[in-house]
């Protein structure tokens, strides 16, 4: 017999979710705390799972984890991590500081277990009524009108579930994109890591993760604080069946650190196949796939969990306006097309980051150090480096190829950047008032006036603010002069998501507007408003050295 899912408010089959790590864990949260039912399964969903892989949380994912109320409490638990350093047979060659990224309310990194980062969430999960259940996902039938998944409990007992729509973020094995029919494809050879957790005593930097690059292989230091490491090295070959030892690690870090340290017991040790996969769609009907499910790459950057968490908010915010009604049912499309391409992205920078670090011939090794140097020196690595690390580069630009996603010399923004605006679906993030908040599951509005604070622009401002329908905030940013260097000198209207990326940039005109909101996929359901003020922010504007430095 198949059981439908319980049903929410107005009889909607709520959505089934398939793996509780950080991915599905956003997921359900973000989708929770839009109205829309969830039932989030695991089979391991007695707790976090303990030891697992990903160790930094970066800018970006910080920023989304603050719309659920989660950021502050993985800052809080975790390690702040204010730069990125690049050796060279134990010289310094270059450095990313993250703490001179000046548009996000976290210029940091966080070092934190994953197992921590869950917790967190988990916390988030609860109060907005969400629960874990154990269950494995046995089969999964595509070929009705709503897909029905075959679950097993922990008694063995199997229910066949039927929901609205599926969604596999449970890991590069993932069960719900193999009996989907979805493959993960890529090419490249794989790349061995020994990955351990574990104390090292000496004069270790405690607030940076450090690359250390020699003819022999590579190795990753990421500081979790009080004394706690993650250490990561490369390896020809590995056929034991325990897990790395901690003399490995120590000769290693001898051989390869450009401070001297003494490891201690390792709490935990692995291998990790660092490989470059991403899969053919992440949409399949109804059924979608998020995270590791989807995509897998090199560990380099630490890239993995904060792709999957951008996963997760994409397609939430879409998924919840779906159900509800604010967007239409076309604009799932685009998850496939911004994450895919996205993904396959970060697949090429981690991999080359990888390579760069496996350099053996001394030509090679050379033009590395030279490059890395010469960035440095001309200010090109943090300009071009700080983003990459933070994620803030990541576009939805109409593109038809990786080139086309590539950032420009120029500031300005375009449709598809991500713009400094932030959302939260309770308490506004701590530190974002800065900036203007953004409605977290609708399309905003913003005003730019550019130049022309006077009269007109004030009729023009009214014009807009009834010409949008009643489900559209709308803000007149004028006032944030730190926004020129992005929006330059002359009145926009800029369209914006709920995960703050850019859908259209416009005259300031009621009908352009309404066509990019057509365009964006507002099912205009209410009629316009009438005529109101629009104020301007009760904060006062930045100082003169504050917007430059959110222009740097």
């Amino acid at each position: 017999m198949t059981i439908p899912l319980r049903e929410g408010p107005g009889g909607r089959r709520p959505v089934l979710v398939v793996g509780a790590g950080p991915v599905g864990l956003v997921l359900a949260t973000e989708l929770l705390s839009q109205g829309v039912p969830v039932r989030l399964i695991d089979n391991s969903a007695a707790g976090p799972v303990q030891h697992s892989r990903a160790s930094v949380v970066w800018p970006r994912s910080l920023e989304l984890l603050g719309r659920i109320g989660a950021a502050q409490g993985v800052v809080d638990a975790g390690n702040r991590l204010d730069s990125v350093q690049y050796y060279s047979d134990k010289r310094a060659i270059g450095a990313i500081e993250m703490s001179r990224l000046t548009d996000t309310p976290y210029p940091f990194g966080v070092v934190i277990p994953q197992d921590t980062t869950e917790e967190v969430i988990r916390t988030r999960l609860a109060a907005y009524g969400g629960e874990i259940e154990f269950g494995t996902l046995t089969g999964l039938d595509t070929s009705g009108a709503r897909p029905v998944a075959e679950v097993e409990d922990a008694e063995g007992r199997v229910e066949q579930i039927e929901a609205d729509w599926v969604i596999g973020a449970d890991g590069a094995r993932s069960a719900v994109r193999e009996l989907a029919g979805i493959e993960l494809l890529g090419t490249g050879n794989d790349v061995l890591f020994a990955i351990g957790d574990g104390p090292v005593d000496g004069d270790m930097d405690p607030h940076s993760l450090v690359y250390c690059y020699s003819r022999t292989g590579a190795l990753g230091i990421a500081p979790f604080g009080n004394g706690q490491f993650r250490l990561a090295i490369s390896v020809p070959d590995w056929d034991k069946e325990q897990g790395p030892p901690r003399e490995l690690f120590q000769h290693f870090l001898d051989e390869r650190s450009p401070r001297p340290g003494l490891v201690g017991k390792l709490d935990w040790s692995t291998i990790f196949r660092a490989r470059r996969r991403v899969a053919e769609t992440m949409r399949a009907g109804r059924v979608f796939l998020a995270g590791d499910a989807a995509h897998v790459f090199s560990a380099a950057g630490a890239q993995g969990m904060n792709t999957g968490i951008q996963d997760a908010v994409n397609l939430a915010w879409k998924l919840a306006g779906v159900v509800g009604g604010l967007f239409e049912p076309g604009i799932l499309d685009t998850y496939d097309s911004d994450r895919h391409l996205a993904a396959e992205r970060i697949v090429l920078t981690t991999a080359k980051q990888t390579s760069w670090g496996l350099f053996k011939r001394r030509h090679e090794i050379a033009a590395r150090d030279g490059a890395l140097r010469l960035a440095s020196r001309t200010g090109l690595l943090q300009r071009f480096g700080g983003p990459l690390m933070a994620q803030h580069d990541v576009s939805y630009r109409p593109a038809e190829s990786l080139r086309d996603t590539l950032p420009g010399l120029t500031r300005k923004v375009r449709a598809g950047d991500r713009l400094p605006v932030f959302a939260a679906h309770g308490t506004p993030q701590k530190g974002a008032e800065r900036w203007p908040s953004v409605d977290p599951a609708r399309l905003s509005l913003l005003l730019w006036a550019g130049e022309r604070q006077d009269s007109g622009w004030v009729a023009d401002r009214e014009a807009l603010t009834a010409a949008a329908p009643e489900d559209v905030c709308v803000r007149d940013i004028s006032a944030w002069p730190g926004f020129a260097p992005l929006l330059g000198k002359d009145p926009k209207a800029v369209l914006v998501r709920p995960d703050g990326h850019i859908a259209a940039l416009t005259a300031p005109e009621p009908a352009e507007v309404r066509s990019a909101l057509r365009r964006a996929g507002s099912t205009f359901k209410a009629v316009a408003r009438p005529v109101r003020t629009v104020p301007a922010p009760a904060q006062p504007a930045p100082a003169a050295h504050e917007v430059e430095e959110l222009a740097s």
